[in-house]
């Protein structure tokens, strides 16, 4: 009677996992359906970059300094000082922001070049302290450059870099779900398991095929 009602115990435990680890698998591919998608059609774009070869149209603009800013000090002393001031006022006044920005002094031509790096574009800055004026660049890549940066995490945030990582962790759930789900599948598992198995052949072979050149 008590090897019974263990048993019994035993198959209602495991039917209650079975239960929540369907439920983790459910939820999760629901969380990740335009996740997934999103990246999926992004890795196409991604390969086929020859496929979208529009670009946003280039524009220039000549921007005065403001007097505090071309009367710094720091111009005489350590240009580059004044390169993280001048940041946050292109941020304030014009707009540019970028989650990759790069200073450099021309000491021949006495100018200061700011480099702004963003998904799907860049703005590129020439600063002349004695003209007391800069040139502001703005080079958009199109759409699907943005796309295609998003997707690699190029150039962006840490927020949108923690957000793959978390998209990463909720597939690996959903992956490792699906193959619990699998286990207890006697009829299937040895069929579900050598369609796993195939995938993984493939994967290598394609892996290996891209390091030959025919």
């Amino acid at each position: 009677m008590t090897e019974r009602v263990s048993r019994v115990g035993r198959k209602k435990s495991a039917w209650t996992n079975y239960r929540l680890v369907r439920t983790v698998h459910v939820y999760s591919s629901m969380l990740m359906l335009l996740i997934m998608l999103f990246f999926t059609l992004t890795g196409v774009t991604l390969n086929h970059r020859d496929w979208f070869s529009g670009r946003g149209q280039a524009s220039e603009q000549v921007v005065n300094l403001p007097a505090e800013l071309a009367r710094h000090p720091a111009w005489q002393t350590d240009p580059l000082v004044v390169a993280a001031e001048l940041r946050q006022w292109l941020s304030a006044e014009h707009g540019v922001r970028a989650a990759y920005v790069s200073y450099d002094w021309d000491a021949d031509d006495q100018l200061l070049l700011i480099d702004f790096k963003r998904p799907g574009g860049r703005s590129s800055v020439e600063v002349s302290p004695s003209q007391a004026q800069l040139l502001l660049i703005e080079q958009p890549k199109g759409s699907v450059a943005l796309l295609n940066d998003l997707h690699m995490g190029r150039y962006s945030s840490g927020w949108w870099r923690g957000f793959i990582d978390f998209s990463a962790l909720v597939m690996l759930l959903f992956t490792l779900t699906g193959v619990w789900l699998v286990i207890p599948q006697h009829k299937r598992r040895l069929r579900l398991l050598a369609v796993s198995g195939l995938g993984l052949a493939v994967t290598l072979l394609f892996s290996v095929l891209a390091t030959v050149s025919f």
